[in-house]
């Protein structure tokens, strides 16, 4: 009911103000929009995947997604992205949630990490079908070593 005349009062305010048209009220992606969505949705990309990056041996925080842009695929991290320093850093998208080896079979390169905080973006190969991997890693190849994950 209280949802009810939040809508009805929300309306009428919108009304009030001079808008003229069809108001469209879904309750449930308006409560589960973020941010993120609404950026990609109104700068013409579509997200396929999300997920949030947990730390490994080394505090890995920020979200990262899949997007597409004029047909081709990303991996975007936002803003809130932030890592450790280290020598010899790698983004991967890797076959295991929680990823504990690194055989040159369980993982695919997109490249150095470019900066240890912030947004940033890695192209993703055509041939990749995404369903091989479950997560994307942080991963510092001269030590082996986890900074961080996260799983799809």
């Amino acid at each position: 009911m209280k949802r009810n005349i939040l809508s009805v009062l929300g309306a009428i305010a919108i009304l009030s103000l001079g808008s003229i048209g069809i108001i469209s009220l879904d309750s449930h992606s308006a409560a589960l929009a973020s941010p993120a969505t609404a950026t990609a949705k109104q700068s013409g990309q579509q997200s396929d995947l999300e997920a949030t990056f947990v730390s490994g041996r080394y505090s890995t925080e920020g979200t990262v997604r899949v997007v597409r842009e004029d047909g081709k695929r990303y991996l975007e991290f936002d803003g809130d992205f932030k890592t450790n320093s280290g020598p010899d850093l790698f983004v991967l998208l890797h076959d295991s949630e929680k990823p504990e080896r690194y055989n040159e079979e369980d993982y695919i390169s997109l490249g150095r990490l470019e900066k240890i905080s912030g947004t940033q973006r890695y192209a993703i190969p055509e041939d990749e079908d995404l369903d091989s991997y479950a997560s994307v890693v942080i991963w510092c190849r001269r030590f082996n070593v986890t900074f961080g994950y996260a799983s799809f």
